[in-house]
């Protein structure tokens, strides 16, 4: 009973994918527009991202690869300190600046993409225009959903540091830690779900996350594979990647040459 009950939600979990399929195909040109603009845009930010941290932590190498051949009590080692430090502000204040459009970016996508498949599956058809404007005044709702997410993965820790001890601060961390473990894929979904809400209903906070719960209580066993479906997919991906290079390293480090100098000089050579 349990195996037909699991190969049910199978069905329809790939029916929903075929949904999904046919939602894409059914106005083509919007979607795939899209679908273009929110690849580009995060594209262009990782590609800004990583060029701007590799020149940062070639110049931090390049740092503390000097500041042990220095005479600790010469000025010129202090201020090369000095640019170590500030060279780690640097990198601090570029992922700042990064995790901030990350977040306008996907922001941005967000809205695009929701209103695009409600005008698709409603068969409206808009401008280029009316579109952007449609996307632009429903900015408030997500805007208010990344507030609160804001303040429970970080500003909340803070708040937990400055008025416990350390101890405790450890201790309460690691068992938030293994609740989101649990229910990652849960709390996932229901993020989503409220995006969704917050764009299409107008509804800011934690009503649009009610109402996220409300919707993902009948749906969590579809909804769950599907996410675990795509976080699977996405970390194959991400190991196909990763042996890709470590064989490249171990290829190179192959094809280096060893020279082996002898430790014992000859009779004839000593003077």
């Amino acid at each position: 009973m349990g195996r037909f009950s699991f190969l049910n939600l199978l069905k329809e979990v790939v029916g929903m994918l075929n949904e999904s399929r046919k939602l894409f195909l059914k106005n083509k040109k919007l979607m795939f527009s899209v679908l273009v603009f929110s690849l580009l845009l995060n594209g262009l930010v990782y590609l800004f991202n990583i060029l701007t941290i590799t020149l940062e932590i070639t110049n931090l190498t390049q740092h503390l690869k000097l500041l042990p051949t220095m005479d600790p009590s010469s000025a010129e080692y202090i201020a090369l300190l000095m640019e170590v430090f500030a060279d780690f502000g640097l990198f601090g204040v570029s992922s700042d600046i990064f995790g901030v459009v990350y977040f306008i970016i996907n922001l941005l996508s967000v809205l695009v993409i929701v209103h695009a498949s409600a005008l698709t599956y409603n068969d409206e058809n808009v401008n280029c225009k009316d579109f952007v404007v449609l996307s632009l005044k429903s900015w408030k709702g997500p805007l208010f959903l990344g507030y609160w997410l804001f303040f429970v993965t970080i500003l909340f820790p803070l708040l937990l540091l400055s008025t416990a001890s350390l101890i405790s601060f450890a201790v309460v961390t690691c068992v938030l830690l293994v609740l989101f473990a649990l229910f990652a894929s849960y709390l996932a979904i229901v993020w989503y779900l409220s995006l969704v809400v917050s764009v299409l209903e107008e509804t800011y906070g934690i009503q649009a996350l009610g109402e996220a719960v409300k919707i993902a209580k009948g749906m969590k066993p579809k909804l769950f594979l599907l996410n675990l479906f795509f976080g699977l997919l996405i970390f194959g991906l991400a190991q196909i990647e990763t042996l890709g290079h470590h064989g490249q390293d171990v290829e190179s480090l192959r094809d280096a040459e060893y020279t082996t100098l002898p430790t014992t000089s000859r009779i004839g050579a000593l003077p």
